[in-house]
């Protein structure tokens, strides 16, 4: 009977313990998200290249080295998400995350239209003012409505061999994460 008391008091000092040393990590841990990681390399609405092929890679973790990687943080609040990048390339791949870092969209060239990139992230404000007055450019446009206001894109680009890493550096560098200004904002009402 002592025994047992004795293991369960020591069960509790240990978990005890334990539940001490969880909550003096959480605010280490908690400034390790891809989005911390990203804000410290590149503002909003700017493309940073966060992976080189086959380079070392200190900003997001299990980047295949085979791929070229550039990321974009975006605020839809301020206005519609614009990506666009040309380039003939063996492949890529570019995928929208929101700001915990859980995917919302992918795709890759392709099922692109047109093997090109340009994607349009809109809020459902966003797309109904879009629908209601639609550009001229949107035609060519993979379009993804979300609810969330911020996030980030992470476009992937292959590098089969090492005369593609002009190539794929150009692609990445070129690709633009603008806002797209171009559809009627709604007026404010009063």
């Amino acid at each position: 009977m002592k025994r047992s008391i004795y293991v369960l008091a020591l069960a509790f000092v240990l978990a005890g313990i334990v539940h001490i040393l969880i909550i003096l990590l959480i605010p280490n841990y908690a400034a390790k998200d891809a989005w911390t990681k990203l804000e410290r390399v590149a503002g909003l609405w700017e493309f940073s290249i966060v992976a080189e092929p086959g380079g070392r890679n200190d900003t997001l973790p299990l980047v295949d080295p085979a791929f070229g990687t550039a990321a974009c943080r975006y605020d839809l609040t301020e206005a519609p998400l614009l990506v666009s990048a040309d380039g003939q390339l063996p492949f890529w791949s570019i995928a929208i995350f929101d700001r915990q870092g859980r995917n919302i969209y992918s795709f890759n060239d392709r099922t692109a239209i047109e093997r090109q990139l340009s994607l349009l992230v809109v809020n459902p404000v966003q797309m109904a003012q879009i629908r209601k007055n639609p550009p001229p450019d949107t035609d060519k446009a993979v379009m993804v409505e979300t609810d969330t206001s911020q996030g980030f894109v992470l476009i992937r680009a292959l590098q089969e061999d090492r005369s593609w890493f002009p190539t794929v550096r150009r692609f990445l560098t070129t690709a633009k994460c603008e806002r797209y200004l171009k559809y009627a904002a709604p007026e404010p009402t009063s």
